[in-house]
């Protein structure tokens, strides 16, 4: 699942927290310039695209997004979840 954390959406927050919860592979994405929601920030992986979409910023964006999306699916099957690194620390 792909998350987009731009919006400080309830509603997307709400289902994040549940696929943490269910150890599903989540993929952060945020547009660049949005503040940090949690105080877990930085223990995160997410990707900041720019919010101007533009086809020229696609253009650059979609490259690094589908690199930031590949390891999320390959590690789905990892002991290595949200749930797990969060409760580590």
């Amino acid at each position: 699942m792909i998350v987009d954390l731009t919006e400080h959406n309830p509603n997307v927050l709400f289902e994040l927290g549940w696929r943490i919860a269910l150890e599903k592979p989540v993929a952060l994405i945020r547009a660049l310039g949005t503040k940090p929601i949690f105080d877990v920030d930085s223990m995160l992986r997410v990707y900041d695209y720019n919010p101007r979409l533009w086809k020229s910023t696609l253009e650059e964006d979609l490259p690094a997004l589908v690199e930031h999306i590949k390891p999320t699916w390959r590690n789905k099957d990892s002991d290595k979840s949200y749930a797990k690194i969060l409760s580590e620390n």
